[in-house]
This record gives C-alpha cells, sequence and structure tokens, in this order.
C-alpha cells in the first residue's frame, strides 16, 4: 500500500501501456488457451507463439496481477530451498538439474532483455547471504557446501553493502535484478504483434474435455485443443494442493535516512528469511525489503506483519520513511 492506502506495489508507478487486448471468436479453434497473464503465462504464450500456434491467453484480472507484479523481482540460481535440503531430498543429480535450471531461467530472461532491447531496469547483482545468530553460522556452512557440489559459485566475505551485522557472510556473484511488470508487458506486446490474443478481465471457470476443450470463461466459451493452467496450481483437486502450498509474503520500499542504498542484493536465515535490495523509480531510490512470510489464511493479523517489517528494516537500515507497502 502507498502512504495513501491503495495496495500497489512499487513497479506499478511506471508501467509501459499494457498490448491491445482482443476479443473471443467462437469460430476459432486455438492450439493452446493459457489460463494467467503473469510471467508463467506470458512466456509460454510468447514462446508458443514463436512456435507457429494459435493462442489466446486469458487472465481474470490484468497483465502480471497478483504475483508478478508483487514480487521484489530477485533473479536468482539459488532458491528458498536450499541445496543441502535438495541433495538430502532428492539427490545430488537431481540438485545438480535444479541448479542448471536456475542458470538457464536467467540466461533466459536475459537474452529476451537483449533480443527485443526490453527497458526493464535489469541490472547483474552480486547476493549475500548472512548469518547473524549462532545457529544460522552452520546453516550457512551447510549451504555452501553443497553450493560448491552443483557448481553454484559462492564464497565467504569479510564484508558486504550492507548495514547487518553479521557473524559470518557468504557471497553469490552472477544474480541481478529488473522491474517485473514491464519485462512482461514487453513479451505481452511481443505476443500480439506475433498474431496472438490476450484477454484481461476474462477468468477461466471450467473446461469440457474432448478432442477440443470448450473452455468456459466470464466472457463467454472459448474452443482450445489445450488448455494451460499457468495460476500456481490448477483448480479443482488434485495432488499438487497437497504439496504446493501457496504463501504470502509482504514488501516494504522506504527511504533510508543516510541515503546510502547497497547496490547489491541481501538474505539472512531467519524461518521466515528476510531479503533486500535497492531499486530507482524516476529520480528516486528505495530500499526494498521483504519477508513474514505465511501460509495464505494461517494470520489473521496481516497489519502485525507488516509491522514487524518496518521494525526488522529500521532496526538494520536506519529507514527513514515508508513510501510502499504491499503482499
Amino acid at each position: 500500500m502507498k502512504r495513501d492506502g491503495s495496495n500497489e506495489s512499487i513497479w506499478q508507478q511506471s508501467v509501459p501501456d499494457f498490448p491491445q487486448q482482443g476479443n473471443i471468436d467462437t469460430e476459432i479453434i486455438y492450439d493452446v488457451v493459457i489460463a494467467g497473464a503473469g510471467i508463467t503465462g506470458i512466456t509460454t504464450g510468447f514462446l508458443l507463439g514463436k512456435a507457429g500456434k494459435k493462442v489466446l491467453i486469458a487472465e481474470a484480472a490484468n497483465i502480471g496481477f497478483g504475483t508478478t507484479g508483487g514480487t521484489t523481482a530477485h533473479l536468482n540460481n539459488f532458491f528458498d530451498s536450499s541445496y543441502d535440503q535438495v541433495i538430502s531430498d532428492f539427490g545430488l543429480d537431481n540438485a545438480k538439474l535444479f541448479a542448471e535450471a536456475g542458470k538457464e531461467a536467467m540466461q533466459f530472461i536475459k537474452d529476451q532483455i537483449d533480443t527485443y532491447h526490453i527497458d526493464c531496469d535489469y541490472e547483474a547483482k552480486t547476493g549475500f547471504l548472512f548469518a547473524v545468530e549462532e545457529k544460522q553460522v552452520k546453516m550457512l556452512e551447510d549451504l555452501v557446501e553443497a553450493s560448491h557440489k552443483v557448481n553454484v559459485a559462492i564464497d565467504y566475505v569479510g564484508d558486504s553493502p550492507f548495514t547487518i551485522q553479521a557473524l559470518k557472510t557468504a557471497s553469490i556473484p552472477g544474480q541481478a535484478q529488473f522491474s517485473p511488470l514491464k519485462y512482461v508487458t514487453a513479451l505481452a506486446n511481443e505476443f500480439v504483434a506475433n498474431g496472438g490474443t490476450i484477454l484481461d478481465g476474462c477468468r477461466v471457470e471450467g473446461v469440457e474435455e474432448g478432442d477440443v476443450h470448450l473452455i468456459k470463461t466470464t466472457q463467454g466459451f472459448i474452443k482450445a485443443h489445450n488448455l494451460v493452467y499457468a495460476t500456481h496450481v490448477p483448480p479443482g483437486v488434485n495432488i499438487l494442493h497437497f504439496r504446493n502450498a501457496p504463501y504470502r509474503s509482504y514488501a516494504i520500499a522506504v527511504k533510508l535516512k543516510d541515503g546510502e542504498y547497497p547496490q547489491a542484493l541481501g538474505y539472512d536465515l531467519f524461518d521466515p528469511y528476510h531479503y533486500y535490495r535497492s531499486q530507482k523509480v524516476g529520480d528516486e531510490e528505495y530500499l526494498i525489503a521483504g519477508g513474514e512470510d505465511h501460509k495464505t489464511g494461517h494470520i489473521d493479523n496481516t497489519d502485525q506483519c507488516f509491522r514487524n517489517l518496518e521494525a526488522h528494516v529500521l532496526k538494520h537500515f536506519g529507514a527513514n520513511e515508508v513510501i510502499y507497502k504491499w503482499s
């Protein structure tokens, strides 16, 4: 929320024009209909369109609504599940595949930015991991050791650009940040220019399956040979609902008293952990901090989550004023 109370992420201050929206043509049988116009849905449609498929993307709200427009937009080849956890759960070979997938995903985004000259504030950054309590030192050591096993570069350092008082710090080069709505909007424009159709305000409500699926939406019925749900998990009852819980995270953008904004990405090892980076919007620079994650619906007083995050940032960074907050 901005200071006026609107629930608006920092990215929505400088969003380029969305592509021209299309309409449902009930005579067309699409190769693919995609439910969801976040980064997953738009990227899927963009690639299918390049492959010559006739594609329609149906979005319940607007392009980038939800996670894509609310993310703090760190681009990483390390993840919430650390590589020591992944090795323990799935073995070393699968952990290496996981690491390689992260590198490929980051390279894909950079390739599209370069190919289509996308102005989305992309910057290569170094990430820093902080062990700020004694019990976190062993966690960091295990994480570093496992990262080396999967060929992810990481090394201990004595200092960082952040004012975090850490017992031990590791740096991970080759990370990045960007403005997600600018990036996704540019891909959406390429998708539409290549013959794709995007419908916003069009929720997929169900499907009658067959050789040609009849897809029910709030704007009418659509026919397609294939339907992709790019919506976190597909609707209905299936095993993913028991294994892939939705989480809510909180973010704030603050002005710092000293005006010294760290030009890097930062992460501590609390559970839930906090994460930080700086971002310029126009002539103004902000520190973006996130954290206080919890399973959706498991906390009633979500205002307290914001207060906890604000207190944490004030303690470690000397924040002057919270300009935006969102979840």
